[in-house]
């Protein structure tokens, strides 16, 4: 019982592939120096660190989970800034729906990207796409253009920064979540809502929406997430649990793109979660599902 109780976890973590300031091998290693045994990868958008970082798992005898995390529409919360984010967890990276999946937001992102840095330099910004690609990849996004706009001097902070950027109004299209449900199951993976906080909705309507969601394929739901009061974690473990749904947590580092926020720092361990940390495809329910 002691054993269990000391593997730590952290499944919400991102890297230069996305939005973070570590490669997947650095992530894995700091992981690994932290004594993390259990770590997703849960990039925006992409799987293309998946690789490096589960080959340097395995050297390290660190678990990396494949993992990912995308925007979904919602324009059926109405106005406001509300935010509802997916994370997939266990899926085939290679397969067809996966691919369906990054490719929808990897040209949405980089549609998106284009007309924000066009719009910048109209402004008189020194931020070019091409420059934003040379130094972070087709990948990056806001949190990698407030950091330039940061280091040019014009902000100090990356909340400040990024507000700027949304005062822009360019927006990416997104997937409706029931469609990103259905991919990442087709994939062979569970789908998780991600800090449900930022729904920014009061608890009653988050509970119809998760009963409503888990019948159209949600499994689970990210209960720790650095943005989660203790309050928001005992009742998110209630409607988990009422509603049958998987629990999950993870500090959502992103390096020093984030630099209050370090790997592992909530000390969640194996017993504080309820979403399986192994590699079999199989529902929560413990049925099997063919990838």
């Amino acid at each position: 019982m002691d054993s269990f109780l000391v593997q730590k976890v952290d499944l919400h973590c991102h890297s230069t592939a996305s939005d973070g300031t570590l490669t997947p091998s650095e992530l894995v290693e700091l992981a690994s120096e932290k004594g993390i045994s259990h770590i997703a990868l849960t990039d925006h958008d992409t799987v293309s660190g998946l690789d490096e970082a589960i080959s340097k798992g395995k050297k390290l005898g660190v678990n990396v989970i494949p993992g990912i995390e995308v925007t979904a529409d919602t324009s059926f919360l109405g106005e406001g800034k509300r935010e509802l984010h997916i994370l997939g967890y266990h899926f085939d990276p290679d397969s067809d729906a996966m691919r369906q999946l990054t490719e929808f937001f990897r040209n949405s992102r980089i549609k998106r990207n284009k007309e924000l840095c066009g719009r910048l330099e109209e402004l008189g910004y020194p931020v070019s796409y091409d420059e934003m690609v040379n130094r972070y990849g087709e990948n990056f996004g806001k949190p990698n253009i407030a950091r330039v706009l940061i280091d040019s001097g014009y902000y100090s902070d990356r909340e400040t920064a990024i507000d700027f950027l949304s005062s822009l109004g360019v927006k990416r299209e997104k997937m409706d979540y029931r469609e990103i449900f259905s991919l990442i199951r087709e994939a062979g993976g569970i789908p998780v809502v991600a800090h449900p906080v930022s729904m920014k909705i009061e608890y009653g309507e988050l509970y119809y929406f998760l009963r409503k969601a888990k019948e159209e394929g949600l499994e689970g739901v990210e209960v720790y997430h650095y943005r989660h009061k203790p309050s928001d974690v005992r009742i998110l473990i209630e409607l988990a649990e009422e509603i049958s749904l998987c629990t999950t947590g993870g500090s959502d580092f992103h390096g020093k793109n984030k630099p209050c926020i370090q790997l592992g720092f909530l000390n969640l361990t194996v017993g504080d979660i309820t979403l399986r940390l192994d590699s079999r495809s199989s529902d929560v329910s413990g049925t099997i599902r063919k990838p």
